[in-house]
């Protein structure tokens, strides 16, 4: 509990937080710290309120922010007892000299029960209300009410904040599996069956399979050992619309953490070459281990600047797959700290990278080459208006029907776009393009 706690001061101090990794193995910490990060906003207007009908002159210590912030979460969104809450709050021998804050946290917690949200509410305008109803940054509500009404925005804000509705993807690793002999594709997932594990084939992608409970499969050996991988629909979705071939030349530009660059050794037979670059240092010694893991054999592996990459000019693509850096506003179901660092800022700063990386891409495509850019963002600053930029060198090319056709700009489609939402496809928030590098006459 002291170290959960830990945790979400560490996050009310800096805002831009990640949890700790080896914490994050913790189910309970896991669970708490981002379901209480996941409605972060709601949670502090609730507690400010309710502290302010028990006294109006009470402030409430940074240190203790978490503490009302987990009794909050406990009691609104688990029903939980108050006797339970404080016990595990570790109140129950009261040192004399914290009587005063145990009396102020009971007292609060006794008024939470009554409290009413549609109350505290009234009076506030609709994209307010709405913020503070799904627990979201208004800067995402006012970027996303331009492309789509109110009610396809709460559909899909509410699939990014129910942790319960998720469906998970995987593919099996069948280079793993025929390189040994001592199992095979039918043996695993009858196995799998035998423990209750019921796989639904996915109507899009063949080799892409949903199962509703995750656990048991994560302990699984075959989880471990690289046989079985967890991925995203929308992220396969791009691999599948790249459509590796053999003997394909393929750059992959920014690789972490890897999984598409497995997925591409995956669907495409070892004539496939790829270079993979990846410019954190870090997450290149993470991808080195996936790709040992996976068995992925067809790949060279660089740490350096995609934007100015260390190549001979004389170096051409037959595809490339910018998965570019982003806001990750598609991601708030997996990633729901990326909620509160949503702002102008932070956008710009992503969009001018995208612009610089797209530019780099265009250049090492050879002509009639393929690109494929894609971004786990529902903004389109990051996907339409990114394309839109450079139509005059590239052809679009058709996406697959089952992707919903990109935001209309300026009064029209862009050709060659797509978007993945989450309300539609269970999928995180994505958008997709395809082109082709036109021919020089």
């Amino acid at each position: 509990m002291k170290k959960l706690l830990n945790e979400l001061y560490q996050f009310s101090n800096q805002g831009a937080y990640t949890l700790d990794k080896e914490l994050s193995k913790s189910s309970m910490i896991y669970h708490y710290y981002n379901e209480i990060i996941r409605f972060w906003s709601k949670i502090n207007f609730i507690v400010k309120k309710n502290l302010r009908f028990i006294d109006q002159t009470y402030k409430l210590d940074q240190k203790e922010l978490p503490i009302y912030f987990y009794a909050t979460y406990r009691i609104l969104w688990e029903n939980c007892s108050i006797s339970s809450i404080l016990e595990d709050l570790g109140y129950k021998y009261i040192d004399r000299n914290e009587i005063e804050k145990y009396d102020k946290l009971k007292s609060f917690l006794k008024k939470l029960n009554t409290f009413s949200l549609s109350i505290a509410l009234k009076g506030k305008e609709i994209v307010e209300k709405i913020s503070i109803e799904q627990a979201i940054p208004t800067f995402f509500i006012n970027k996303l009410l331009n492309f789509m009404n109110f009610r396809f925005l709460k559909e899909n804000i509410d699939a990014m904040n129910d942790s319960t509705i998720k469906d998970y993807t995987l593919w099996f690793n069948l280079k793993k599996i025929e390189k040994d002999n001592r199992y095979n594709f039918n043996l695993i997932k009858k196995e799998l069956n035998e423990k209750g594990i019921n796989f639904f084939k996915d109507p899009h992608i063949p080799y892409l399979f949903h199962i509703k409970n995750k656990k048991e499969i994560t302990r699984s050996k075959w989880n471990k050992n690289g046989y079985l991988i967890f991925q995203d629909k929308a992220s396969v979705a791009v691999i599948e619309i790249l459509s590796p071939n053999d003997y394909d030349f393929v750059y992959d530009m920014c690789a972490g953490p890897g999984m598409k660059t497995s997925l591409v050794a995956q669907i495409s037979n070892n004539n496939l070459k790829i270079i993979a670059v990846e410019f954190n240092e870090k997450r290149v010694k993470e991808i080195k281990k996936l790709l040992k893991k996976f068995n992925v054999n067809i790949s060279s592996l660089l740490n350096a600047d995609s934007i100015n990459p260390p190549f001979n000019n004389k170096i051409k693509f037959d595809k490339i797959l910018l998965d570019a850096p982003c806001s990750g506003s598609g991601t708030f179901l997996s990633n729901p700290e990326l909620k509160w660092r949503q702002n102008s800022k932070f956008l710009s700063q992503n969009v001018l990278l995208q612009e610089k990386l797209l530019n780099s891409a265009i250049k090492l495509l050879k002509q009639g080459g393929i690109l494929v850019y894609s971004t786990c963002s529902l903004y389109a600053e990051e996907g339409e208006y990114q394309i839109e930029k450079i139509l005059n060198d590239l052809i679009p090319l058709e996406l697959p029907d089952w992707l919903t056709p990109g935001y209309i700009i300026n009064n029209k489609k862009i050709p060659g776009t797509g978007r993945l939402f989450p309300s539609i496809h269970r999928t995180q928030g994505f958008f997709i393009a395809k082109l082709k590098k036109k021919n020089k006459s």
